[in-house]
C-alpha cells in the first residue's frame, strides 16, 4: 500500500504528471510476472499448488493495465521448468511481487536532511530496477548460464549502471523530495539515459539556478514552481528532468535540441540580485555560478529570456540597459564579475 508519504498533497500532484509512465512499469510489472507464472505452473505437480500460486502472485493488481510489449516478455518453449530451474525461477517471482506491493513508492523517495541526492536516487532507481535483474535472472537459469555468485545479487539491488539499452528505454520515473539545502543534482547526470524521467520536489529555500549546470543539447531540463507546469516532462520521448522549486528561483525550459543543435533554451524568471548566504553547504559563490551559467547560455545562445533588472556593484537594484535580451544578460554577467568598470 502507498506510505504517507506518496500521499501528501504535492507528491501526488507530481505523481499525477507521470501518470502514464508509472502505469506503463506497473504493466511491465504484472506482465513480467504473469509470463513467470505461466512458466512456474507449468511445472507444477498437482492443481492445488498452481491454485495457490496463482492465489499468492496475482493478489489485487488490475490486469486490465497489462502492456506486453512495453517489457522483454519470456517466450513460452511448452516444456516444464526443470527441478533445478525452479527455486531460480520463484525467487524471481517473488521480487516481482515484492515490487508491486511497493505500488507508487517504488516511484518515489525522500532524500532526508544532510543525505546525499546522487546516493538516494541511485539506491531507488536500483530497486525499481530489481525487475530487470528478475528477468535476466530467468533467462540465465533457463539458458543454464546463472552462477549464484554473481547473479543471485541481482534480486536485491540491480543499479542503473548495468542496466542495458532496452531497460534504460523502459526506466521507470522517480519522484524525489528533497531538502533545498541538499540540493546538488550535479551527479544525477549520469542516470538521465534512455527514457529516464527524475522530477525533484525541493523543500525550502534552494540554489536558484540548481539544475542549470544539466543543460545538454539532447535533455530536458526545467525549473518551474508548479507540478503541473512538468507535463512536458512525462511527454519526452527522450531523458528528462524537472524540478519544483520556490517560486523566486529561476524558472526555466530547454528543450532538446531536434536537429543536432543546440537545443532552445527559455528562461522565464531571473531573481535581481545573486545569493549573497551560503545555503547549508552549498556556497553563495557556487549558487552564483548556477545564475551565471543559466545567463550564458540565454545571452550566448540569444534565446527568449526575460528583461531582469541588473543588479549594480553595491547590491541595488539598477534599471537594465536598453537592447536585445542577449545584451541585457551580458550586462548583466558584466556586472556580477565586477569588470564593467562601473562597480
Amino acid at each position: 500500500m502507498p506510505s504517507d508519504k506518496t500521499t501528501d498533497e504535492r507528491v501526488r500532484r507530481v505523481m499525477d504528471v507521470l501518470a502514464k509512465g508509472r502505469e506503463d512499469y506497473h504493466s511491465a510489472l504484472v506482465a513480467t510476472s504473469e509470463e513467470l507464472r505461466g512458466m512456474l505452473d507449468a511445472g507444477s505437480a498437482t492443481v492445488e499448488a498452481r491454485a495457490e500460486r496463482t492465489a499468492a502472485e496475482l493478489g489485487s493488481f488490475a490486469v486490465g493495465l497489462i502492456d506486453i510489449e512495453r517489457f522483454a516478455s519470456f517466450q513460452e518453449s511448452g516444456e516444464p521448468v526443470a527441478e533445478k530451474e525452479a527455486p531460480r525461477l520463484e525467487a524471481a517471482a517473488r521480487t516481482l511481487q515484492s515490487l508491486l506491493d511497493h505500488e507508487d513508492d517504488l516511484y518515489f523517495v525522500r532524500v532526508e536532511k544532510g543525505a546525499d541526492l546522487r546516493d538516494a536516487v541511485a539506491s531507488a532507481l536500483a530497486r525499481a530496477g530489481r525487475a530487470f535483474g528478475a528477468a535476466r535472472t530467468v533467462e540465465l537459469a533457463r539458458s543454464g548460464k546463472y552462477d549464484e555468485s554473481i547473479h543471485s545479487a541481482w534480486l536485491d539491488s540491480f543499479s542503473p549502471a548495468v542496466w542495458n539499452r532496452r531497460e534504460r528505454d523502459l526506466a521507470p520515473p522517480l519522484v524525489v523530495d528533497v531538502d533545498g539545502t541538499d540540493l546538488r543534482p550535479g551527479g544525477l547526470v549520469d542516470y538521465l539515459d534512455g527514457a529516464q524521467k527524475i522530477i525533484i520536489l525541493v523543500r525550502g529555500a534552494a540554489p536558484p539556478a540548481a539544475l542549470a549546470g544539466l543543460i545538454t543539447p539532447g535533455l530536458l531540463v526545467l525549473q518551474v514552481d508548479e507540478p503541473e507546469d512538468l507535463a512536458i516532462v512525462a511527454d519526452a520521448s527522450g531523458p528528462a528532468i524537472g524540478a519544483v522549486v520556490p517560486s523566486e528561483a529561476c524558472r526555466f525550459v530547454h528543450l532538446p535540441s531536434t536537429d543536432g543543435g543546440r537545443g532552445r533554451l527559455t528562461v522565464e524568471h531571473m531573481p535581481t540580485e545573486e545569493p549573497r548566504r551560503a545555503l547549508g553547504g552549498i556556497s553563495a559563490f557556487q549558487q552564483a555560478e548556477g545564475m551565471r551559467q543559466l545567463a550564458v547560455l540565454s545571452a550566448g545562445w540569444g534565446l527568449a529570456t526575460p528583461e531582469p533588472v541588473a543588479p549594480s556593484g553595491d547590491g541595488a537594484s539598477a534599471p537594465a540597459p536598453a537592447g536585445t535580451a542577449a545584451d541585457k544578460l551580458a550586462a548583466w554577467i558584466l556586472r556580477q564579475a565586477d569588470v564593467s568598470g562601473t562597480g
